[in-house]
């Protein structure tokens, strides 16, 4: 299976941040969201048999291109955040697919949670060498200017956060999102039960390449703010996972 794209994804911070570097291009498929579909299939074979799987994953796509021409513009490429946009958008398609199939909410949640790990399914050693570029100076000076940029609020259904300098010991730099653009677009089409499963892929992004991401609040679970903390060489802790799946809203 292609699985670059989960490459291309461990190039953005926990939100999607993306890092500079050509070295990722090398990851790009031709569609964006090639390796979403294949994870995707792959997952739902498991539930529904290879046929099958492949007839949803068609639907998702179609359902997928329907909600494009309602997706906010944020800035397009110039905004780091437009992509990961993109992948809300996808898993909303998902979502509304998955239902119409008689999967709930929450059995949906795990589904995505599962393609994420399908797409981290690399070597170990190129994962975590990959991860510890989040913590050179380069990266983190991205990361400052993106969210001093957010803090403009020029497009309503974009992302506002804020860079959090860390003491070294607690954690080495953290992000505090104010406004989330996936639970805006979420909240405008009437699924905002989605939006707490969607949170839950920065627990397998921050496993796979070692981040050491602690959470405890997120602004899809009703808190004023997520408060993303990173520390190298750190155990990653989400909150809702606390116990593992199924995670305890």
């Amino acid at each position: 299976m292609n699985r670059r794209r989960f490459l291309k994804i461990s190039t953005v911070s926990a939100v999607g941040l993306l890092a500079a570097g050509t070295a990722y291009r090398f990851f790009q498929p031709s569609d964006p969201l090639d390796n979403f579909y294949q994870s995707t299939k792959t997952v739902l074979t498991g539930r529904f048999g290879k046929q099958q799987a492949g007839t949803i994953v068609k639907e998702i796509k179609t359902a997928y291109a329907g909600l494009v021409p309602s997706v906010p513009y944020i800035g397009g490429k110039k905004n780091i955040f437009t992509e990961w946009l993109d992948y809300g958008v996808y898993y909303l398609a998902a979502y509304n697919v998955l239902k119409k199939a008689g999967l709930s909410v929450d059995q949906v949640g795990e589904i995505i949670f599962r393609t994420y790990e399908t797409m981290a399914d690399y070597p170990k050693w190129l994962l975590k060498r990959i991860g510890k570029l989040k913590y050179g100076e380069s990266y983190i000076s991205h990361l400052k200017a993106a969210t001093e940029k957010s803090q403009l609020r020029r497009y309503p259904g974009d992302w506002v956060c804020e860079f959090v300098t860390g003491n070294g010991q607690d954690f080495d730099y953290g992000l505090d999102i104010t406004d989330c653009g996936i639970c805006k677009f979420y909240k405008a089409h009437n699924v905002e039960e989605l939006a707490p499963f969607m949170c839950l892929s920065d627990y397998v992004v921050s496993k796979a390449f070692d981040r050491g991401l602690v959470r405890y609040h997120t602004v899809a679970e009703g808190d004023d703010r997520c408060d993303f903390r990173f520390k190298a060489g750190r155990e990653t802790f989400v909150n809702p996972l606390r116990d593992g799946w199924p995670p305890k809203f």
